[in-house]
Formats: C-alpha cells, sequence, structure tokens
C-alpha cells in the first residue's frame, strides 16, 4: 500500500472533512503515528503504520462510499445529539433505495458533506473521501445548491430582485453580532397562493449556516418549509423522503 499525506489518512477514516480541520489535530498534537506526535508533512501507510487520536486506533477505508439522502425535516445531522433528537445517520443503517446495506466499518468511516438544518428536507452527501468532500464544500469551487422554498406572504418582485443582487445580513450571536451581505443567487417564483404563501427556486453558492432562511427573512417572506433539490448537476430525483442510495459512477464524476 502507498503511503499517504496524513491529511488524507485523516480524511479515509472519517475524522476530518477538510484539509485545515487535519491541519488543526495535527498542530494541536492530537495525532499520533507509532507512538510518536505526528507533525505536518507526515506519511503513513495503511496497515503498516498505527495512527491514533487522542488514544483511539483508526483505520482508513481503502473502499470510497459516496451516497445521497433525502432527509426529513426534524432530523439532526449528527452521529449522536445529547437532546436525544431523531438523527439523519440512523437512517443510513437502514437498507438502501438501492444497492447493499452498510457494514458497521463503512458506516463507521462515513462523514456528512456540509449539512442542512433540523427542519430543512432534501438532498444530502455522504462519504469518506475528503478530497470529494472539499470539491463541494471549499467556497473555491463555488458548487450551487438548489433549494424550493415556501415563504410566507406574497413575494413580491422587489424582494426578488432584492434576493438576487445579495442582502444585507444581520446575525445576533451571544457574543457578538455579525453583519454580512449574501451573494447574489439565482431566484424563480414558482407559484403565489391565494393561501398566503409563495414557491420560489433558489440557487446559492454560499454555505453559510441557514443561509437561505437568513435571505428570505431579510426580505420580509420568511421561509416555511425548506427543501434542497440539487448540488451542482446532482439532482435528489425520485429518491423517497427518508431513504438513501449510492451515488452512481457518472454522479461522482461530476465533482
Amino acid at each position: 500500500m502507498k503511503a499517504v499525506r496524513l491529511q488524507v489518512y485523516l480524511a479515509r477514516s472519517g475524522i476530518s472533512t477538510s484539509r485545515r480541520k487535519a491541519e488543526e489535530l495535527i498542530k494541536a498534537g492530537k495525532i499520533k503515528i507509532n507512538g510518536k506526535t505526528a507533525k505536518l508533512g507526515d506519511k503513513v501507510e495503511s496497515g503498516k503504520d498505527k495512527v491514533e487520536i487522542e488514544s483511539k486506533v483508526l483505520q482508513a477505508m481503502n473502499k470510497k462510499i459516496y451516497l445521497m439522502l433525502n432527509k426529513p425535516a426534524g432530523y439532526l445531522v449528527a452521529k449522536s445529539d445529547a437532546r436525544d433528537r431523531k438523527l439523519a445517520y440512523d437512517l443510513l443503517k437502514e437498507r438502501p433505495f438501492s444497492g447493499e446495506r452498510l457494514s458497521e466499518e463503512e458506516f463507521n468511516s462515513l462523514f456528512n458533506v456540509g449539512r442542512l438544518d433540523l427542519n430543512t428536507e432534501g438532498l444530502i452527501l455522504f462519504t469518506n473521501d475528503g478530497e470529494f468532500a472539499l470539491n463541494i464544500t471549499h467556497p473555491r469551487y463555488h458548487v450551487k445548491k438548489t433549494y424550493v422554498a415556501k415563504v410566507q406572504g406574497i413575494i413580491t418582485d422587489e424582494a426578488v430582485e432584492k434576493l438576487k443582487k445579495g442582502v444585507k445580513i444581520i446575525v445576533k450571536e451571544p457574543d457578538e453580532t455579525i453583519e454580512y451581505t449574501s451573494a447574489r443567487a439565482i431566484v424563480r417564483v414558482l407559484g403565489r397562493g391565494k393561501a398566503g404563501f409563495s414557491i420560489i427556486l433558489i440557487r446559492i453558492s454560499e454555505g453559510r449556516k441557514r443561509e437561505v432562511r437568513r435571505m428570505c427573512e431579510a426580505v420580509g417572506f420568511p421561509v416555511l418549509d425548506l427543501k434542497r433539490i440539487q448540488i451542482g448537476q446532482l439532482e435528489i430525483g425520485n429518491l423517497p423522503v427518508g431513504k438513501w442510495r449510492y451515488l452512481t459512477e457518472k454522479e461522482i464524476k461530476l465533482f
């Protein structure tokens, strides 16, 4: 087995989803190779070198796994939760919409590619391939995410134009207030309901927390329901809510 950079090994073990996070773990002295504290630039060979994080031995998965889940609203994207909420990862333990079940080793190697908040439904990816995840999540690649949002009120053309140009967002945190302007978005009105709501399609490349919800609220039309239907050119298609499947070779190559 060819030696690989420690950062790559960490990604294949499901420990880090980005080069920055891997480097932070190494700099913090949390990684050991054959009993010695690792340093940036180290390489390891699977099956030969013993890699540990805080005394836990890591095993890199050589088999690459790529799958999509149609996450239901009300599910947290996490492997555990102190508040005992329903977890998206638990859905991956069920039989897939197509293909074989995940083994315990395969399941343990997975990490989510980006996130969806608790009440957002739709497409989310899981993998054990750190480079694949980086190609989707790093801002320099500008991978667009497409959502369908049901918003409160009959949305105006003026509000749509504001969303397209970018709107001022103010986020009040316990210790600070963050202000920024959202990036330009592609927005299309799919319907203006007589019952006092509208349906819009919105496509953004930013990965900020609750970005679509904050944008819509900023123009006066808060989100009632939100579903992500597409990442880049990858579409959720007919995958039922709560079900998952493996990506095809063609879909993997989209990133």
